[in-house]
């Protein structure tokens, strides 16, 4: 009889403190750090899809550094192809720190996005950049090997003279 009190007591109490996917969306814009990163965290792991294009101007903004990996992972865990990928090539060809960066390429690997080709597009940047970070060539190295480079065609042998 107690638990029951206790329950019918503690779940009126935690049903407040539980916000939804729109409270969320707003506590990115929150100038709280904490605020902002709790709320990337929270959108990612319930793949919130009205998400996708907050968190993409999160992860592209002058935020801290914190709030735009957690807005990348998010999007990373949003099992979703297409708008995701493009939204993180952009940030990684934009951003100029190296764990904004990595961190980028990790949700791309996480979205298994092969058949796109901003994918592609920000292997290609991290190898022409030539990346001196370790973490991010090893990320690039992994996501080649699911995505390797195309061979050039070879060329047409010269047809004999007659």
């Amino acid at each position: 009889m107690k638990k029951i009190a206790l329950l019918l007591l503690v779940a009126p109490i935690l049903a407040l403190s539980a916000k939804d996917k729109a409270e969320y969306i707003a506590d990115l814009k929150s100038a709280d750090d904490g605020v902002a990163i709790a709320a990337a965290q929270n959108l990612g792991s319930d793949g919130v899809k009205d998400a996708i294009e907050p968190l993409g101007e999160v992860v592209k903004s002058n935020r801290s550094t914190a709030v735009r990996i957690a807005a990348a992972s998010a999007l990373g865990r949003m099992d979703t192809k297409g708008r995701p990928t493009t939204i993180l090539k952009e940030a990684i060809e934009n951003d100029k720190d190296n764990h904004v960066i990595y961190t980028g390429l990790l949700a791309l690997l996480n979205l298994k996005d092969t058949d796109n080709a901003d994918l592609l597009k920000a292997v290609e940047f991290c190898e022409s950049k030539g990346a001196s970070d370790i973490y991010i060539s090893d990320i690039v190295a992994r996501i080649r090997k699911i995505v390797p480079k195309k061979e050039a065609a070879p060329a047409a042998p010269a047809e004999a003279p007659k």
